[in-house]
């Protein structure tokens, strides 16, 4: 495997890598501020970073579903002035504990990052 291979094999694992975590953070956050279906989640998301994390949709679903199995996320069907029912998702105290602890770590460390960067 060449240089740029290398290279773009590497970015690409960063990137899902990213994503991955960055989806659960930012999904917590969301959801923190109000209950969310998961369209609205992915919109948001795609706002946020500036369209540079495009969420696959069954990825989300797939995310949501496991948070709610852990308990850090409740669920509840609610009518759509637009077709079938939505499920609307909420954080539980548990989920805002997952998410505090998360902050705590992730704010900071981007915070030293980007001082850093500032200063080249």
């Amino acid at each position: 495997m060449n240089g740029k291979d290398g290279i773009k094999k590497e970015v690409e694992q960063l990137l899902f890598d990213l994503k991955r975590g960055f989806i659960q953070f930012v999904t917590l956050y969301l959801i923190s501020e109000k209950p969310r279906y998961a369209y609205e989640i992915k919109e948001d998301i795609l706002k946020i970073t500036r369209g540079a994390f495009d969420v696959d949709r069954n990825n989300l679903y797939k995310k949501l579903r496991m948070l709610e199995k852990d308990g850090f996320l409740k669920s509840q069907l609610r009518p759509s002035k637009q077709g079938a029912n939505r499920k609307y998702y909420s954080i539980t105290p548990h989920g805002k504990k997952l998410y505090n602890e998360m902050f705590q770590i992730l704010i900071p460390v981007m915070s030293s990052l980007h001082q850093q960067f500032r200063k080249k």
